[in-house]
């Protein structure tokens, strides 16, 4: 452990407290499943862009990103281009129409309806809450990471601690709750890196220094670590999934206009940017200041607390929870309504309302607690296991999502043999093939996901136009 001013106790205590009193605020509202699910459709383009950004700024960013940088310098930055590249995609031909299809508050509600598949409904469902633990994993051991290196504690209960706060806030609050809460953090997040960077470059020696330095510690740092094979999977991994995230392509529905969610997606842009460059050259720094710590993802905090001035470091480590518990309220909303609203609402289609909240919140609460056991056994580094899930979700849902809003020719066995071909190509591409020629699981995921769509579309019975009508204009 090392010593922590009072300051970082006083301000990270603050922090918890506004974000619960956030989720209080916001909970008043939330008097039906919808309105906790999608935030009655309120949400404006300032606090839906700040909102999709925080959630995708996640402890993969600001834990794992940085780590990686600090470990390997400067290439993997190029990972970026392909992440903003899939959210153009989502800009151009999914997010504006999900925002219009006014029948759902789910993905998989938009499975079921494009598809007319009450079976690929559940099976949406039930891989959503699979990746999405898996993602959570990696939310976990970063809290921990955290929570350890400022605090001294256990990194099972730095884990459980960031569980708790955003747990609480998430049951009260739903949809709105962690949109309000992501623009708090948001700004946080920018800003905080934004100030630390330059203090950071002048306690290591200036930018020249820091340069020269790393190129002769080692000259990748500085060059290429990276191969180009390298960064067009990672590229691809992010881009891919970026597209058509379930926990981002949920907040769509809780957007107020086509517009809105334009212009939501072009302040995340701004703010991701922002952040991506801070992580990048921070981690550089951090490895010229500190060339051989235990471990890589501990870059952040150790820059916090030894680097910086205390209140500065003291609200950096707060946009680190920030990135880690807005994604986790994100998360636990779409797996929680994977249980509630779209498994349960097949098994029972006349639950009432009060029955689809109560298990809304008990879902949140066992899945938030499953992942917690995975996160306490050894794992690779935090940017690595968010990979994992990017590429599981792109390989089951980029065709089903892309080509379904796009195309009105995809079929109801398309959209099912394109999800489980999809993901059984990146299963077997990562544990039975393991990996050949250094292609990254999400190209033949993607690939093979994409022509099973397609094919089994051409030869299959076409989707009756009542389900097309919500997302086709000329459909009558």
């Amino acid at each position: 452990m090392f010593e922590v001013s009072n300051e970082f106790y006083y301000i990270v205590f603050g922090y918890f407290v506004l974000i619960l009193s956030i989720g209080l605020w916001a909970g008043q509202n939330n008097k039906t499943s919808e309105s906790h699910l999608v935030a009655g459709r309120s949400i404006g383009p300032l606090v839906g862009g700040a909102a999709l950004a925080a959630t995708q700024m996640s402890a993969g960013t600001f834990v794992g990103t940085m780590g990686v940088h600090y470990l390997t310098g400067a290439s993997y930055i190029w990972f970026w281009p392909g992440l903003w590249l899939g959210w153009v995609v989502s800009a151009l031909w999914v997010a504006p129409k999900f925002q219009q299809f006014k029948g759902g508050v789910t993905v998989p509600d938009f499975v079921e309806q494009r598809y007319n598949s009450k079976l690929g409904k559940v099976i949406a469902a039930l891989l959503i809450i699979v990746a999405y633990t898996v993602y959570l994993i990696a939310q976990y051991v970063a809290g921990g990471i955290v929570m350890n290196t400022i605090f001294g504690i256990p990194v099972v209960w730095g884990a459980f601690i960031t569980i708790a706060v955003t747990m609480i806030y998430t049951l009260k609050g739903g949809m709105r709750a962690t949109a309000y809460s992501d623009f708090v953090q948001a700004l946080i997040m920018a800003g905080c890196f934004l100030a630390a960077i330059p203090i950071v470059f002048y306690q290591a020696g200036g930018l020249n220094f820091v340069g020269s330095y790393l190129t002769e510690l080692d000259p990748a740092i500085t060059g290429w670590h990276y191969g180009f094979k390298d960064l067009i999977g990672f590229a691809a991994a992010f881009g891919f999934s970026m597209a058509i995230s379930p926990y981002e392509l949920a907040r769509m529905y809780s957007l107020k206009s086509k517009k809105t969610v334009r212009l939501a997606i072009g302040i995340s842009f701004i703010l991701q940017a922002v952040v991506g460059i801070s992580v990048a050259v921070g981690g550089m720094a951090m490895r010229s200041l500190f060339p051989v710590l235990n471990n890589p993802d501990n870059a952040s905090s150790v820059m916090a607390i030894n680097v910086l001035p205390p209140i500065v470091g003291a609200l950096l480590m707060v946009a680190i929870l920030a990135s880690i518990m807005s994604t986790v309220s994100g998360v636990m909303i779409v797996s929680s309504s994977g249980v509630s609203h779209d498994i349960y609402g097949i098994l029972k289609p006349n639950a009432t309302d009060k029955e689809k909240m109560l298990l809304n919140r008990i879902a949140v609460v066992v899945l938030a607690f499953i992942p917690l056991y995975f996160a306490l056994n050894p794992f690779d580094m935090v940017q690595f296991i968010v990979m994992a899930q990017a590429s599981l979700v792109a390989s089951f849902f980029f065709a089903l999502v892309v080509f379904g809003l796009n195309w009105k020719g995809a079929t109801r066995l398309g959209a099912l043999s394109s999800m489980i071909g999809g993901l059984i190509t990146v299963l077997i591409w990562l544990f039975v093939l393991d990996s050949p020629f250094d292609i990254n699981e999400v190209i033949p995921g993607v690939i093979v996901s994409t022509i099973l769509l397609v094919v089994v579309s051409r030869f299959t019975k076409p989707v009756p136009n009542e389900n097309l009508k919500p997302f086709f204009k000329d459909v009558q």
